[in-house]
């Protein structure tokens, strides 16, 4: 058994893959965790980056085209043998080796605690509010508007009344990067594949934490490029609004 496996999902990352595998391996030894790389059909140069790494990471290739995050993620399911997995985005950097061993010491010294998440910085060390409060229809009706009662609710929503300099329990994490018990994932079947993009974070971390605890852990740090690709796209709006509305339609329709 591996003390740490990683599940890193591509499609069409050749822009970032490189830098993030080059980040992980400069900070975490080869023989203490192992790193799949799931490639969701990418039609790019994503595979051409990965050659340096092919002796290092485990690839899985889908042979059915783009089947979804959340899908991708679980074909690594049957082959953990792991204490704890990790789901990371292409776009995520390492800081330093820190943050993975602090966050399964963390989980090491809590059993009550079933996934860990870390502090996310952007790539000029800003922090990104990504722990959340699960999401309810008066936060999506607010979500754009510039009023100053929907500013306030936005920033409950990302849990800004919580000192992010400390620990404390999360309904809805990001899904850029987050540990969880190894078995507990199984246990879940890993992601709700009917999410193919969006949205499927919040659903599982809503699963784990009816039989254990979220918490994020300051003390762990990462760098996340975000892109917010859903505000940009048409295509990737429509396919944000209809998880939101799968979700809604999976957890109950709640104004507040």
């Amino acid at each position: 058994m591996t003390e740490i496996s990683i599940g890193i999902v591509t499609y069409n990352s050749q822009n970032t893959i490189g830098q993030s595998l080059a980040s992980l391996f400069a900070f975490w030894p080869d023989a203490a965790c192992r790193v799949y790389v799931i490639d969701n059909a990418s039609t790019d140069q994503t595979l051409e980056k990965l050659e340096p790494y092919k002796d290092r990471i485990t690839l899985i290739q889908s042979d059915k085209g783009n089947i979804g995050f959340g899908a991708a993620n679980n074909l690594v399911i049957n082959e953990l043998d792991s204490r704890y997995h990790v789901i990371m985005n292409p776009d995520v950097y390492m800081r330093d080796n820190k943050a993975l061993l602090t966050m399964m010491q963390y989980l090491d010294s809590h059993p009550d605690v079933g996934m860990a998440v870390p502090k996310v910085v952007d790539e000029q060390g800003e922090l990104q509010y990504l722990c959340r409060r699960n999401p309810t229809l008066a936060d999506l009706m607010l979500r754009y508007s510039p009023i100053k009662i929907a500013m306030k609710r936005q920033n409950y929503h990302v849990m800004k009344d919580h000192d992010y300099n400390t620990s404390f329990e999360v309904e809805f994490a990001s899904g850029c990067f987050m540990m969880i018990r190894t078995d507990l994932f199984k246990q879940l079947g890993g992601f709700d594949e009917r999410f193919f993009l969006y949205v499927e974070d919040a659903d599982i971390t809503r699963r784990i934490n009816q039989t254990a605890k979220t918490v994020y852990i300051p003390q762990a740090v990462i760098c996340h490029a975000w892109q917010r690709a859903s505000y940009k796209d048409l295509d990737k709006t429509r396919m944000h609004l209809r998880s939101i509305w799968y979700y809604f339609r999976k957890w109950g329709f709640y104004l507040i």
